[in-house]
């Protein structure tokens, strides 16, 4: 017990010692780009948008780590609200935004204009994160992401098509576990973590995960949720 709870502190620590310089960081080039952009050049604007995007995402993987480890100490509670996920997905893509032009990749969404569902919103704006995150990774330069958000008459439906290597129907089985990746597949590290804490989620919330490849190098990841 005094182990277990020693090494939940010593996370805790690590997490905030990460999260605190990360937060300046965000807070500082925000300030930044609203007090002084008139006085960059359109090329040096675009950087700082990007070294902003990165530091974004780098608070999105602390915050992941943080998620998947409390899963080893305490149950996932969630904070049920109304919201139109269609709306919560086009946030996402907005957050992407950069990141997708220096990976030389376009965005397509297709939805319709509304989806509401009842779900912690929050936890599911991880799972888009992680899911286009890691298809913005492993997509072939100049390709096309695709977002496509449906529903039936009980469940919302997400699923994110992208150009990228086939994976292997074992490979694909294994994926969602906890530190699992491949270096042929993924370019970086917090994948095993991403997909799996998506996982835990998408189960939390009586959801399924989508995972779904093809040999002519087309996969899909998503999920899908009950409305209510």
């Amino acid at each position: 017990m005094k182990t277990n709870t020693r090494k939940e502190e010593f996370l805790v620590e690590i997490i905030h010692d990460l999260k605190t310089p990360t937060l300046a960081q965000i807070g500082a080039l925000e300030l930044f780009l609203s007090n002084g952009s008139k006085k960059l050049n359109q090329e040096e604007k675009e950087l700082v948008e990007l070294t902003l995007s990165s530091c974004n995402y780098m608070l999105n993987l602390i915050e992941t780590f943080n998620a998947s480890y409390k899963l080893d100490f305490e149950q996932m509670h969630l904070n049920y609200e109304k919201f139109n996920i269609v709306e919560l997905v086009q946030d996402v893509k907005s957050e992407v935004k950069i990141l997708l032009k220096y990976s030389k990749l376009n965005i397509e969404l297709k939805s319709p204009e509304e989806i509401v569902v009842n779900a912690d919103k929050l936890q599911i704006k991880r799972v888009l994160q992680n899911i286009l995150s890691n298809s913005i990774n492993n997509s072939f330069k100049n390709s096309t992401i695709c977002i496509n958000i449906a529903k039936t008459k009980s469940f919302a439906i997400v699923e994110i098509k992208n150009s990228s290597p086939y994976i292997k129907p074992k490979k694909l089985e294994e994926i969602f576990e906890k530190f699992k990746s491949y270096p042929s597949l993924h370019k970086r590290i917090g994948v095993g973590l991403g997909l799996y804490l998506s996982k835990e989620i998408i189960n939390a919330h009586y959801g399924k995960m989508i995972a779904r490849s093809f040999e002519d190098n087309v996969n899909i990841f998503g999920f899908e949720i009950p409305l209510s």
